[in-house]
């Protein structure tokens, strides 16, 4: 069902970091594109192939996806060859709950902050304009687009946090189930819920309602993750 090893890799964005080593760059590019779904379950990553997507060469890109194999968003194969991990259902429920957990704390932090900056009405709407896109993106049939930008809000708002290292953490566990999120739309545009928990969360963040906000992201990763489980076999089977 997964069998993906000949799909075709993304292009790369143009943003370059200058300031990071270009193995750092090569990491975050990977780890962006796990998390935003355009890679596979399954699929194959060689390091002659990234390099040439990539314009480096493939010193920094062994560094950096021996980096996301230590992170265990990627898997190292007996034979040495780079996979994107195959989840069962039951480990993606685990990873989905620690994500509840971790992105309701960083909720909670984004709203009393969100209500002590003098900025605040300039960073809602720019949530509030980025759920309009993605939206936009999702009812087009733009999937891709329409994960990029979901990404773009979630961290958007935990960043709000100001938690570093909380969100580190949820960065990588997205890296580890980005690659499911391309089961959410096999089958054209899922039933949206109305309200949307994103139009919910940033109706919370602009009350200081920290109980909402984070029921609105604990709504969103489960309610919105019930296809990826559909798809997903169990470690049983």
């Amino acid at each position: 069902m997964f069998h993906s090893e000949s799909s075709p890799l993304p292009v790369p964005g143009k943003e370059q970091i200058a300031h990071l080593s270009l193995s750092a760059t090569v990491y975050l590019t990977l780890r962006e594109w796990l998390s935003s779904g355009e890679l596979m379950p399954g699929q194959k990553l060689t390091g002659r192939l990234l390099a040439e997507r990539l314009g480096v060469s493939q010193t920094p890109v062994r560094e950096a996806l021996l980096q996301l194999v230590a992170e265990r968003a990627l898997d190292m194969n007996p034979n040495r060859s780079i996979t994107v991990p195959m989840l069962d259902r039951e480990k993606f429920i685990e990873l989905r709950d620690i994500r509840v957990a971790l992105e309701g704390l960083a909720v909670r932090g984004a709203v009393e902050n969100c209500s002590k900056a003098g900025d605040r009405p300039e960073i809602i709407e720019a949530l509030a304009r980025l759920h309009e896109r993605m939206y936009a993106a999702k009812m087009s049939g733009d999937y891709s687009t329409t994960l990029k930008l979901n990404r773009q809000l979630h961290f958007m708002v935990y960043e709000l946090s100001g938690r570093r290292e909380l969100v580190a953490m949820i960065q990588s566990l997205w890296a580890r189930t980005g690659p499911y999120l391309n089961f959410l739309y096999r089958e054209g545009v899922p039933t949206m819920p109305v309200p949307h928990p994103h139009e919910t969360l940033v109706e919370a963040l602009r009350a200081g309602d920290t109980a909402s906000a984070e029921d609105a992201i604990r709504r969103d990763i489960l309610d919105g993750g019930k296809a990826i489980l559909d798809a997903l076999p169990s470690g049983s089977e």
